[in-house]
């Protein structure tokens, strides 16, 4: 799906005339138009954050970059933790294993990717 066809999904879901969402993120029914039939496509970002608030989406799912449009989607999607917790703790010895290794390998993953991010970000400072 496009950025101009999921602004115009969540404008219609949200009850929004084109006009009115147009009014709100400051610009013409046109451009508005012209958004949601991707005859314009780089749209400018203060514009996918104002889209975003006004439909109550992150700008990551109207980018695309993203398939849950509730930005609070994900944390809804997890267990809570008493819940693993249980279903950890009714799982055999091999099953206990395998989500041990699997949750420290994601860790792992996770920690050096963040670490990367956190070096880059020094060296960029650095040269500035």
């Amino acid at each position: 799906m496009t950025k101009g066809k999921r602004i115009r999904t969540l404008r219609i879901q949200h009850g929004f005339r084109q006009e009115q969402l147009a009014r709100t993120i400051g610009v013409s029914k046109q451009t508005m138009y012209k958004y949601e039939f991707d005859i314009v496509t780089n749209i400018p970002s203060d514009k996918i954050e104002a889209i975003a608030d006004a439909l109550d989406v992150s700008p990551a799912y109207i980018m695309g970059w993203t398939r849950d449009a509730d930005p609070n989607l994900l944390l809804q999607n997890h267990l809570s933790e008493p819940e693993g917790l249980y279903k950890y703790n009714c799982l055999d010895e091999h099953g206990q294993m395998v989500v041990d290794t699997v949750l420290s390998l994601e860790y792992e993953r996770c920690s050096g990717h963040n670490a990367l991010i956190h070096d880059a970000d020094i060296q960029s400072n650095d040269n500035n």
